[in-house]
C-alpha cells in the first residue's frame, strides 16, 4: 500500500459525500473512467479544479491524490512535504540503524512522481 502509485484516466463521474480533516478531504468514493476509487484523500486545492463530467488524469499514491491533469493544466501539491517527511524518517530512524534510513526512499519516491506528474 505505501508502495501503490497510479495514474488514472477518464471522464470525472462523480464525488461522493465524505469527511473533511483539516483542508483535506477523504471521499467515501471517486468515480474516474469506470473505476470506483474508495476513500481516497484529496486536497481542497485539488478538489477544487476537479469538476464531475470533465476528462481528467489522477495521480494517486497511497490513497491520495497529489495530482490533476485537466483541460491541459496540470496542478499538484505536496511534493515539498513528501521532501520533508524523507529528511524527517532519515534523520529519525538513520541515527539508530543506518538501513533504516533507507524507509525514506519511499517519501523520495512520492515526491518524485508528483513533480514528473
Amino acid at each position: 500500500m505505501m508502495w501503490s502509485q497510479a495514474i488514472v484516466k477518464g471522464k470525472l463521474a462523480k464525488v461522493g459525500d465524505g469527511v473533511w480533516s483539516g483542508d483535506t478531504f477523504k471521499a467515501s468514493v471517486i468515480e474516474i473512467g469506470g473505476l470506483s476509487l474508495q476513500g481516497v484523500r484529496v486536497a481542497k486545492c485539488l478538489l477544487d479544479c476537479m469538476e464531475t463530467g470533465e476528462e481528467m488524469e489522477l495521480l494517486i499514491c497511497s490513497a491520495h491524490i497529489y495530482g490533476v491533469r485537466v483541460n491541459g493544466k496540470v496542478y499538484k501539491e505536496g511534493a515539498t512535504r513528501q521532501l520533508g517527511w524523507a529528511l524527517l524518517v532519515a534523520v529519525a530512524l538513520g541515527w539508530m540503524f543506518l538501513p533504516l534510513a533507507a524507509a525514506s526512499f519511499i517519501f523520495i519516491r512520492r515526491a518524485y512522481a508528483i513533480y514528473s506528474f
